[in-house]
């Protein structure tokens, strides 16, 4: 429970807003939506009174101004969160942004240097982190129970679900899938093996009539030594959603667990014997807002926090350049 109400701001009013962050802010004790923000205030004003907010504007700074907002969620096209971010924390906002928090490393920076400056918190939604099962994956490896990793594989669709409105606009949404869906699976990898990517190559589709991708296959190399590959799409109809972990004395399988809204189970396997225990991925967009304002009140940073936006910032930076040249690209190490 926290210390008193965590009041929040909303700017970007579109379907994960509507489906996933109000809601997962209403159901939350001690959680309020104050403001909402819209370009356009009638479809601001039918968000706030379909989700109980207070106040709706199609101003963001007026949201910033005001006294009844401890913290901004911002999900509004990826080229502007950079400049929201900084907006946000000049105004003394703590923000959690949807990923990426920039759609170039420059702007990433910004953006945590001016959270840094105005003692605000940055947090990122990669809600893969706080699906049932994944903390357990988290700790098997951490406690090699499955040995040393030695190599992992995450695939992540929505189905075929191809990219539409502004996510079809690379000056808006930078690359496609893999910002849209692939990022997740990289910071997924980053946080079950608690390692950083050392290189990175990549090749990806864009379905006729797209200028962004809709299918990438990416190889990973971490600095622990473990290979990796993402498969990343919105492109087939019938995806297994899993993410595997094969280590020198066993193997964690995590079914149907990378997305959101499923059922599955965390199997894992050793020369004893398998153990799976169900689980769910319904509830990691609830558990990362309810995790990002507990760090703000205790005054910690959130967990995945602006770091963890700039290093996957960098990866697709760099997973950009390798689709373009068709190398292997090594990372700045962190």
């Amino acid at each position: 429970m926290l210390a008193r109400q965590f009041r929040w701001g909303l700017v970007g009013l579109g379907r994960i807003a509507d489906t996933e962050i109000a809601p997962g802010i209403a159901a939350l004790e001690d959680h309020e939506l104050t403001v909402v923000v819209s370009r356009d205030q009638g479809r601001a004003d039918s968000f706030a009174a379909s989700h109980g907010a207070r106040r709706a504007t199609t101003s963001y700074d007026d949201m910033l101004a005001a006294d009844d907002v401890d913290a901004v969620y911002i999900a509004t096209p990826n080229a502007l969160h950079a400049e929201q971010v900084v907006a946000a924390a000049a105004a003394g906002k703590h923000v959690l942004c949807d990923k990426p928090l920039a759609t170039s490393v420059p702007d990433a920076e910004k953006a945590i240097a001016a959270c840094r400056s105005a003692g605000v918190r940055l947090g990122i939604m990669f809600q893969t982190r706080r699906f049932e099962g994944v903390p357990e994956a988290a700790a098997a490896v951490r406690d090699g129970v499955v040995g040393r990793i030695v190599m992992a594989h995450v695939e992540m669709s929505a189905g075929r679900n191809l990219p539409r409105g502004w996510r079809t606009d690379p000056a808006l949404a930078g690359l496609g899938t893999v910002n849209n869906i692939g990022v997740h699976a990289f910071d997924l990898l980053r946080y079950l093996l608690d390692a950083e990517v050392a290189e990175v190559a990549a090749m990806v589709d864009r379905e006729e009539g797209f200028s962004v991708d809709t299918a990438a296959a990416v190889l990973l190399r971490f600095d622990s030594g473990v290979l990796a590959y993402v498969n990343a799409n919105q492109a087939v109809p019938y995806p297994q959603n899993d993410f595997v972990l094969y280590g020198t004395d066993g193997r964690v399988l995590g079914r149907n667990l990378s997305r959101p809204g499923h059922e599955g189970a965390l199997v894992v396997t050793t020369a004893s014997g398998q153990t799976e225990s169900p689980a769910t991925t319904s509830s990691g967009y609830r558990e990362t807002l309810a995790a990002f304002a507990e760090a703000v009140q205790s005054g910690n940073d959130p967990s995945p926090s602006g770091i963890d936006g700039l290093r996957s910032v960098q990866l697709t930076g760099a997973i950009a350049t390798a689709i373009e040249s068709g190398a292997v690209v090594r990372l700045p190490s962190s």
